[in-house]
């Protein structure tokens, strides 16, 4: 660390907060934020900008010699060094640049940091001998550590992140969670898969400990930046959430009339054969080969209805081909990794929510399935705990119902449901699949048909509707196991708030903290079920 701090580093936050400490080192927390605050409403945003400053400005926050004595250093533009900062402030050098740091200045996070350098997550050291003995036992022995000791683990791990920046970004946080769960996997992985990496359950408890600490400081909140030039600020996209191939290159060889050559032949086969001609080679080797000119109409922007894609492309809405298209779009074989999962870890589940009923309808469900472990049962004992109805996601119907009879009696919605015909207790169980009010196909097997119905999120651009986002996201992260670093496919549409029942923006979240935290508790309950 240099001697002079560049200022140009600094957030205007940071640079207010440093030229008043650095003349009035003994200015009250309080008179300090409030003063910063009032500067930046009125457009301080670097160095040179606090020579401007008059006395009428402040005065309401200091007393007058101290207001003569700070607009006088200003005006000097003395370049600001860290011998003229306050002694509290150095306990916020990192722990590997100073051995001088006495315990009792680590206790709590200094009322103004000194600005981090940008890669200091990197260089980061967690002070394990602050821990309680509990959890480092638990660390030498590989163990899961009790909810108790990793709560204080947090409080203190996020006291010391603080002493370095007041309110650390996501991005920041994650560098640091990676580096503990490598260090200590069978502690805090969040797995149910041997080898698996997730660190979800840490990271959103760590954020979440920042934002609460931070929740009345609002010089310490981080905003996006807005549009200069009057136009909307963009968004990062929903659709390439979790996608290897959301749009690919043009294969070689091939041209764009080529394969419009190759979808006129599937529509041909479709007209002369129907549904039989999925059973062909020749139809599936085709629908593989058109990969690239389904993307670009899905891709489109205004995106197309799902009933003109049908149109175009009959045999991409077979259950065969939804799920054959996931798995090139996302690199997941899905029905495989639905068999798995189910197999490795549904009797576990049903265990877990039996032992730990969450509520009265997760108690409801396993009284009328007996506890079974099947996939339609886990479903319903998710949407339960997460208080999501189960119509969010499954419409049920009568034992006869047909495509054209569901879609003149039901009312369906536009987001995708699995309409299951009769009660969910068949594995061999009929289903269809509807999107924008359509019946778009249909299939036997309850698990081809969660396969399907999930498919349709990636394959088609959708967001997962808010009424079973948990579940829906359950499914992602645990059971299919993708698991982006960013972006979310949950819905931003204005919801009702469970408190005040008044309409409210959902807050954007990249990990759905009642999902981590499930996640977290079977992963904690694994370890004591045999």
């Amino acid at each position: 660390m240099t001697s002079m701090l560049s200022t140009e580093m600094l957030e205007p936050s940071n640079v207010i907060r440093e030229a008043i400490v650095s003349a009035l080192p003994s200015i009250p927390v309080e008179s300090l934020g409030r003063m910063m605050e009032k500067l930046i409403q009125q457009g301080v945003e670097k160095e040179d900008d606090l020579q401007f400053v008059r006395e009428q400005d402040i005065e309401e926050f200091i007393k007058p010699i101290q207001c003569r004595k700070l607009l006088a250093a200003w005006k000097r533009k003395e370049p600001l060094s860290i011998s003229a900062l306050p002694t509290q402030m150095s306990s916020c050098i990192p722990l590997d640049q100073s051995s001088s740091l006495s315990s009792s200045s680590l206790s709590s996070p200094p009322t103004s940091p000194l600005p981090a350098v940008k890669n200091w997550p990197e260089t980061f050291k967690v002070n394990w001998e602050k821990m309680t003995s509990s959890l480092n036992m638990c660390l030498q022995n590989g163990k899961r550590p009790t909810p108790a000791d990793r709560r204080q683990m947090i409080r203190v791990l996020v006291d010391d992140m603080r002493k370095i920046e007041v309110n650390p970004s996501r991005a920041q946080c994650l560098i640091i969670v990676r580096d503990i769960v490598r260090q200590y996997p069978q502690s805090f992985m969040d797995t149910m898969d041997d080898g698996r990496t997730g660190y979800e359950s840490l990271l959103c408890q760590i954020k979440t400990r920042i934002e609460h600490l931070n929740r009345n400081n609002t010089l310490a909140r981080r905003r996006a930046s807005k549009a200069t030039d009057g136009a909307k600020p963009q968004q990062r996209p929903a659709d390439t959430y979790g996608c290897t191939q959301w749009q690919p290159e043009l294969p070689p060889e091939e041209t764009e009339a080529s394969l419009e050559d190759d979808r006129q032949k599937l529509m041909e086969l479709f007209s002369r054969e129907g549904s039989l001609g999925m059973e062909r080679a020749e139809v599936l080797k085709l629908i593989e080969k058109t990969y690239y000119l389904q993307r670009q109409m899905i891709n489109a922007n205004p995106p197309p209805a799902l009933e003109h894609v049908r149109q175009q492309w009959p045999y991409l809405f077979f259950p065969r081909s939804m799920c054959t298209h996931f798995e090139v779009l996302t690199d997941v074989p899905i029905v495989r990794k639905i068999e798995a999962f189910l197999e490795e870890h549904g009797r576990n589940i049903m265990e877990f929510f039996k032992q730990n009923p969450t509520n009265d309808d997760v108690k409801d469900v396993l009284f009328r399935t007996e506890c079974s472990v099947t996939a339609s049962n886990i479903l319903q004992v998710l949407m339960a705990h997460f208080k999501e109805p189960l119509d969010a996601l499954i419409i049920q119907t009568d034992e006869p119902a047909t495509p054209a009879i569901v879609q003149m009696t039901a009312t369906l919605p536009d987001t995708p449901r699995l309409i299951v015909a009769g009660q969910m207790v068949q594995a061999n169980q009929r289903w269809m699949l509807s999107i924008e009010k359509e019946v778009l196909c249909e299939g036997t097997s309850f698990v081809l048909g969660l396969a399907v119905v999930f498919s349709s999120y990636y394959n088609f651009n959708l967001q997962y509707q808010h009424e079973a986002s948990c579940t829906l996201e359950f499914i992602q992260r645990s059971c299919i196991d993708i698991n982006p670093e960013r972006g979310t496919k949950a819905s931003h549409e204005m919801v009702k708030s469970k408190k005040s029942g008044k309409m409210v923006q959902k807050k954007s979240t990249s990990v759905n903290p009642h999902v981590s935290t499930l996640i977290k508790r079977i992963s904690d309950f694994k370890w004591d079920f045999v």
